[in-house]
C-alpha cells in the first residue's frame, strides 16, 4: 500500500473501503430486524384475536354441558384464561375485578385477596422464573391493589397486606413448580435449563431483592398514605423475603445439579464415538504389540 503521495487521503481510503461494504450490510441486517420485530407483533396480536375466539367457542361449548361436566370443563378454561391473562393485555383488569368482588362480599378481606394475588401471579408466572417476568406480573399486580387502596381507604390496610402477601406466596409457588419441573420432568427441564441457564443463574438468586424493589417503585407511584403502608408492611414482613429467598436458593441448587447431569450426558454422547475408535485403535495396537512378541519368541526359539 502506498502512502508516499499523501498518507492521511490514503489512510482515510483504505480504512473506508474496508468499512463501507460491511456496514451496508449490517444497516441491511438492522431494517430486517425492525421488519422481523413488526411481523413478529402482528402474529401475537393475530393470534390474541384467535385466541379470544376460541375462548368464546369453548364457553358456548361448556355452557351446554351438564352440571357435573359444566363445572369441571369451566375450572380447566379458566385455568387456561389465567395462565393467558399477560398475553392477552387483561392481568390488570383481572385483577382489578378480583379484588372489587371481594371488597363487595366484605368478607375476609385481607385473606381472600391475599388467595386472589397468590394465584394470579402463580398462573401468570407459571414456570418462567425469568427475573424480568416476575417483576412485570408482581408490579402489574400490586399497582392496581394499590390504585383499589387508594380509592377504599377503609380497606387500605388489608388490600396492601394481602397483595404483598399474596404476590410473594405466587412467586414461590412458581418457583416450587420450576424446582418440581427441572427435577422430576427431564424433556421440559431439559428446554427450561438449556434456554435459561445463564440468566436464570445470574437473577433467580436476588428474586427477594427483585421483589422488594418491586415494592419499592409501586409505593413512589403511589399517594403518599398508601406509598406509607406499602413501605410499612413490606418492613415488617421481612420474613416472607427470606422465605422466597430459601426458595430460590433451592431451586439454584437443583437446577445447577440438572445442568451438570444434562453436560455429562451431552458430553459422553459426543464422545462416545470417538471415545470407542480411540479404544477400538488401543486393541489393534496391543493385539498387534502381542501378535509380534509371539512371532519374535517363535523366530527366536527356531533360531537356537
Amino acid at each position: 500500500m502506498d502512502l508516499s503521495d499523501n498518507p492521511k487521503e490514503a489512510i482515510s481510503q483504505a480504512i473506508e473501503a474496508k468499512k463501507a461494504p460491511r456496514i451496508a450490510k449490517i444497516q441491511t441486517l438492522l431494517a430486517q430486524i425492525d421488519k422481523l420485530k413488526s411481523e413478529i407483533e402482528a402474529q401475537k396480536q393475530e393470534l390474541k384475536s384467535e385466541l379470544i375466539e376460541t375462548f368464546e367457542e369453548l364457553q358456548k361449548a361448556i355452557d351446554t354441558l351438564p352440571k357435573p361436566k359444566r363445572s369441571q370443563a369451566q375450572q380447566i378454561l379458566d385455568s387456561y384464561k389465567l395462565s393467558s391473562l399477560e398475553f392477552l393485555g387483561i392481568l390488570a383488569e383481572t385483577t382489578e375485578s378480583a379484588i372489587i368482588n371481594a371488597l363487595e362480599r366484605g368478607e375476609d378481606i385481607q385473606e381472600t385477596i391475599a388467595e386472589i394475588t397468590k394465584e394470579l401471579a402463580h398462573q401468570t408466572i407459571d414456570k418462567n422464573v425469568d427475573a424480568a417476568h416476575i417483576k412485570d406480573v408482581s408490579k402489574t399486580i400490586l399497582l392496581m391493589a394499590a390504585t383499589i387502596a387508594e380509592a377504599s381507604v377503609n380497606y387500605a390496610d388489608e388490600i396492601v397486606q394481602g397483595a404483598i402477601v399474596g404476590i410473594e406466596q405466587g412467586i414461590r409457588k412458581s418457583l416450587i413448580k420450576f424446582d418440581e419441573t427441572i427435577r422430576f420432568t427431564p424433556d421440559e427441564a431439559r428446554a427450561l435449563i438449556i434456554d435459561n441457564y445463564e440468566a436464570i443463574l445470574q437473577d433467580l438468586p436476588h428474586i427477594h431483592e427483585i421483589y422488594i424493589q418491586t415494592i419499592q417503585e409501586v409505593a413512589k407511584q403511589s399517594e403518599p398514605g398508601i406509598q406509607e403502608k406499602l413501605l410499612f408492611i413490606a418492613q415488617q414482613n421481612r420474613s416472607l423475603f427470606e422465605h422466597l429467598k430459601t426458595e430460590a436458593e433451592k431451586a439454584i441448587g437443583n437446577l445447577k445439579k440438572r445442568f451438570k447431569e444434562f453436560v455429562h450426558q451431552k458430553h459422553r454422547q459426543t464422545i462416545g464415538g470417538e471415545e470407542a475408535k480411540r479404544l477400538g485403535a488401543h486393541a489393534f495396537n496391543k493385539a498387534k504389540q502381542s501378535l509380534q512378541n509371539a512371532m519374535k519368541g517363535a523366530k527366536d526359539a527356531m533360531d537356537r
